[in-house]
């Protein structure tokens, strides 16, 4: 894999620069500030007074978007905090490579790679090398497993290089990061959706020689995205779709995910609610149609549903993660 060219990075003002340290404070300021900008990471192994190192952060959505100039360092990261451990990150080396470690995974992911990482659980990374050049996009961790729950057992793992549906990611990245600055809120809104449900197309070595059992369930869940706002949508019709009884799909299903397919059609349904409650694009629809868009039928049963999901009414969660 060669190195990619590194798109213009976030136009917004850099939140940290080292270059605009004096040199004697810029370990020190290095060291102190990356846990500000990235709650329950500690930094080690940074030898030396490093001459670059830069973080460029911006809002996106429900998530947020970083660039990350790193020298060459190792980072640990605890899980801190109940907001912060609902993060997963899809991480694009730009140049440089970077050794990522999570959950007894490892991979190096080498300029041009992608990997995924998942803040509910502990990980390392460690810059290889002179440099480390890193996009990341943080997303809602459930938005991100309740779609494509193996990637949960896939984090520190490069995707595969040769895969058509890697490089298409890749290249929507890319294009995210060097365009990020001239898209309107709802914009990177879209932009965001379409990389969780791109996340799908990709493939980890592993899964593209996995079994007939994986790609079932795959396939099963990629129908539930795609007609999750169809209300008529239920277990028998994804098992027709697939040619094979619903009780097997079933079996299959809660091997792989641990529910039901009539459960995590409510899952889903549920997880795109929460989600779509604290997005901006849809700051002015009512709690009623964001339900309704998710393929609930009856605004009552979506609110029980949701408190009994997430310990709170809709309105209640919007209220505490939107910002009007």
């Amino acid at each position: 894999m060669t190195e990619v060219e590194c798109p213009v990075p976030l136009s917004a003002p850099s939140l940290l620069d080292l270059r605009d340290i004096d040199a004697g404070r810029r370990s020190e300021t290095w060291t102190g500030s990356v846990p500000t900008y990235f709650p329950g990471l500690t930094l080690r192994d940074l030898s030396g007074t490093p001459s670059f190192g830069m973080i460029a952060g911006t809002p996106f959505g429900v998530g947020r978007l970083w660039f990350v100039l790193s020298p060459p360092v190792q980072v640990l990261y605890e899980p801190h905090g109940a907001e912060n451990a609902q993060i997963f990150s899809i991480m694009l080396q730009i140049n440089g490579s970077t050794i990522a470690r999570q959950s007894r995974r490892c991979g190096l992911i080498g300029p041009g790679q992608v990997c995924v990482i998942d803040n509910l659980a502990p990980f390392e990374l460690e810059v290889v090398g002179t440099a480390s050049q890193i996009m990341f996009l943080q997303m809602p961790r459930h938005a991100v497993i309740g779609r494509h729950p193996h990637l949960e057992h896939c984090t520190a793992r490069a995707f595969d290089p040769q895969d058509s549906g890697t490089a298409l990611l890749r290249g929507v990245l890319l294009n995210i990061l060097e365009s990020a600055d001239r898209l309107q809120n709802d914009q990177r809104g879209a932009a965001l959706a379409a990389v969780m449900q791109l996340l799908g197309a990709a493939k980890v070595r592993e899964l593209s020689r996995a079994a007939g059992v994986p790609w079932r369930v795959r396939a099963a869940l990629a129908l539930i995205d795609a007609e999750l706002s169809n209300p008529e949508l239920d277990a028998s019709r994804i098992a027709q779709a697939q040619s094979i009884s619903r009780r097997r799909l079933d079996e299959l299903m809660v091997a792989q995910t641990g529910a039901s397919l009539t459960a995590k059609i409510w899952l889903r349904r549920l997880e795109q609610a929460a989600s779509d409650l604290i997005d901006e694009r849809f700051s002015s629809r009512t709690v009623t149609q964001i339900a309704f868009a998710a393929g609930f039928e009856d605004a009552a049963h979506f609110t029980r549903a949701f408190k009994r999901r997430y310990g709170c009414a809709p309105r209640e969660w919007r209220s505490a993660h939107l910002k009007l």
